[in-house]
């Protein structure tokens, strides 16, 4: 597959790849064993080489957000490692609010009009793109039999509340309008998002609710960002550091997503404040090593309450953007597969 657009950023890890610690490294690492030991063994191994390659960078809390911008593109080995080779990928410009957007559909060979999951990815609402999400987009795809539409939306700090869910709404509205001519079924689309693409995914079904049109048959949201509350349990547990994320970088990303007051108290922003009656069954994936754990733990039952059909997986072992790194983890493959499962089942 050929992507559109330009060349690389500038490296700030360079190319190196570590399957072999120097001791250097390896004093870096033993920061960090502690914590790990009770990951999925092959988590623990990718966490190490991910973390030995950044070593010597300031805290990710630290950092321009083009240095993460950078970072992030320079992890793509990691996070697309084993992606399945599809028949075909294609690429569309569409207009949006905030300007011209790629969108990119993946077709496992599912015969048009294909049931469709709109992918809406991750990154605090401040990193990501369709490459640091191809590996993501290509599994999807494979495991559920469904095309999957992979989708760019106006980043924060740049762009913050509401521009990147106005994106992401109108994304889903031309899927919907012009969708045929990639062979999507208007009838038969889903979401899926990861991080701060679930809590998108979420506020995409909400606005679509709230306008009266929603096309939305299922939404799958995978250790997503729910609520505000950065002294939960799992934030306290899980948020130092040791696991990609951390609460410093979490708040970090919600304070640049929703910089006012007033942004903070919208349920379409923050969707643990929301209504949630006549929303479409969700499938919530939680990982058990993750700062955001308690979010999707208390959003599940949240949407149960209130009368949602709700399927929740707790995964074992795993941290967070365990889907992304699913490519080293073979214990991710199943809990994958049921996602594809819900999205069949919610498109069918």
């Amino acid at each position: 597959m050929q992507s559109a657009g330009g060349g690389s950023p500038r490296s700030i890890l360079g190319s190196r790849v570590y399957f072999e610690f120097s001791d250097s490294a390896q004093q870096f690492l033993d920061r960090f064993e502690e914590s790990w030991r009770s990951l999925n063994p092959q988590m623990r191994a990718v966490l190490r080489m991910i973390y030995a390659q950044m070593r010597g960078l300031p805290a990710l809390d630290q950092l321009s957000v083009p240095d993460l911008r950078r970072i992030n593109t320079d992890l793509i080995f990691y996070l697309n490692a084993g992606a399945p080779a599809l028949p075909r990928v294609e690429e569309r410009i569409i207009a949006v609010p905030s300007g011209l957007k790629r969108v990119r559909l993946y077709d496992p060979g599912t015969r048009a009009p294909a049931p469709t999951a709109i992918l809406i990815h991750g990154g605090g609402w401040a990193v990501g793109d369709l490459e640091t999400y191809d590996g993501f987009a290509r599994q999807i795809a494979k495991r559920s039999g469904l095309r999957c539409l992979s989708i760019e939306y106006a980043l924060a700090p740049e762009h913050p509340f509401p521009a990147p869910l106005d994106d992401c709404i109108a994304a889903v509205r031309w899927a919907v309008a012009e969708g045929a001519t990639l062979g999507i079924d208007p009838d038969r689309i889903a979401l899926i998002g990861d991080s701060a693409g679930a809590n998108l995914a979420l506020g995409t079904c909400l606005a679509l609710r709230d306008a009266g049109q929603s096309p939305v048959r299922g939404a799958a949201l995978a250790y997503g960002a729910f609520s505000l509350d950065f002294d939960t349990p799992s934030m306290r547990d899980y948020g130092g550091g040791a696991y990609l994320l951390s609460k410093a970088q979490t708040a970090r990303y919600w304070h640049a997503y929703l910089p006012t007051e007033a942004d903070r108290k919208n349920p379409l922003a923050v969707p643990m404040l929301a209504d949630l009656k006549n929303l479409p069954p969700l499938y919530i994936g939680a990982c058990e090593f993750d700062p955001l754990r308690d979010d999707s733990e208390r959003f599940a039952e949240r949407a149960k309450s209130a009368g949602l059909d709700v399927e929740f997986r707790l995964w074992t072992g795993m941290i967070h953007a365990a889907i992304s790194l699913m490519g080293w983890v073979d214990d991710m493959a199943p809990e994958v597969d049921r996602v594809g499962d819900f999205l069949r089942r919610a498109t069918a």
